[in-house]
């Protein structure tokens, strides 16, 4: 079990990164530089690092040898989970944030977009 949890630590670390963004006032972020659309990118790549880093601890869990397909679905469905928990927070608990399913979108892009490198760098 422990080791398990040691494969997948940089994931645990990331969530727990996550959550306390979307926790944070929008006026947190108000000396950041923006422009229209960063939001969305925000999502996508904080979503991209997410799966990506999910893909890396089952690499590391299976030696390097996972199978092809399987880790793309339980990876997908494992961040869209996570996705709809983190809008869900927003709406509900963190009510001066918004949970937005624009933000849903853009977080699955980002899972997908994971999904893709995945596939294509994993080597056969």
């Amino acid at each position: 079990m422990i080791r398990l949890l040691l494969d997948y630590k940089w994931v645990m670390l990331w969530a727990v990164v996550v959550i306390a963004l979307c926790c944070m006032p929008g006026q947190s972020f108000e000396k950041v530089p923006s422009y229209p659309g960063m939001d969305k990118l925000v999502h996508a790549g904080m979503f991209f690092v997410f799966c990506t880093l999910i893909y890396n601890g089952v690499l590391v869990q299976f030696k390097g040898r996972p199978t092809k397909w399987l880790p793309v679905i339980v990876v997908s469905i494992l961040g869209i989970l996570f996705a709809l928990l983190t809008e869900a927070l927003q709406l509900y608990i963190f009510t001066y944030r918004s949970g937005d399913w624009w933000d849903l979108f853009a977080d699955s892009v980002g899972i997908g977009m994971s999904g893709f490198a995945y596939l294509l760098l994993r080597e056969t």
